[in-house]
């Protein structure tokens, strides 16, 4: 075999000079696999620190009861009738008065309004036994009712009189025959029924029945509280 002209033996001289190494191969035994890279560490969280817990609000206390004063007394009292916003109409007085502070206080301004009332019926019964058309028969029961509704003042005074002097049974009495007087007046119109009398002052008697009613009762829850 001739031997290669100078020239290409150079060329292939050259060649293997500049070559790159051979890269040496990883031997990776059968059936394994490749390592798998480090697991990723999470740094450890810093402790948190708990919040403090709000207090609760403190429960309201029972609350005291606190006795009646003023108006609260009024009702009081006056819820132990049989008519109570009768009794509070008549026992309250219109501002700026003050209503009554106590249990004798409500029980004469109840007084005070059927000495009232009694004045207004006896004015009617004066003027009705004056109108000429006012029926014959009627005029008799008329002048007794303006009597007993005189009766009923001179009642409420000595009622008062034994309240300043603490006689409370004269009182009570007192109180009692007030409401017996206007019964009175009812009694002289039911006697003349027969006679087709109408009951001509039967609104202002039921009115006063009541307020009679309210400062018996008035009395009585009074003192036994």
């Amino acid at each position: 075999m001739a031997p290669p002209p100078p020239l290409l033996a150079a060329v292939a001289v050259v060649l293997i000079a500049v070559a790159p190494p051979a890269t040496e191969a990883v031997c990776v035994p059968r059936g394994k696999p490749f390592p798998s890279p480090p697991a990723k560490v999470t740094p450890p969280k810093p402790p948190t620190t708990p919040s403090p817990a709000k207090p609760s609000p403190p429960s309201p206390g029972k609350p005291t009861p606190v006795a009646p004063a003023g108006g609260d007394i009024v009702k009081a009292l006056c819820a132990k009738t049989d008519a109570p916003i009768l009794c509070q109409m008549s026992v309250i007085p219109p501002p700026p008065a003050k209503p009554p502070s106590d249990g004798a206080g409500v029980l004469r301004a109840a007084m005070s309004a059927v000495r009232s009332k009694s004045a207004a019926a006896k004015s009617a019964a004066a003027a009705l036994a004056a109108d000429p058309k006012t029926p014959a028969l009627a005029k008799g029961p008329l002048k007794d009712c303006e009597e007993s509704y005189d009766d009923i003042a001179y009642s409420l005074d000595h009622a008062e009189k034994a309240m300043a002097a603490g006689d409370k049974d004269t009182t009570g009495t007192m109180l009692d025959t007030v409401r017996t007087d206007v019964d009175t007046c009812d009694q002289g119109f039911e006697d003349r029924e027969d006679d087709d009398v109408p009951p001509l002052l039967a609104k202002q008697d039921d009115e006063l029945a009541k307020l009679a009613s309210i400062c018996i009762a008035i009395k009585i829850y009074d003192e036994t509280n």
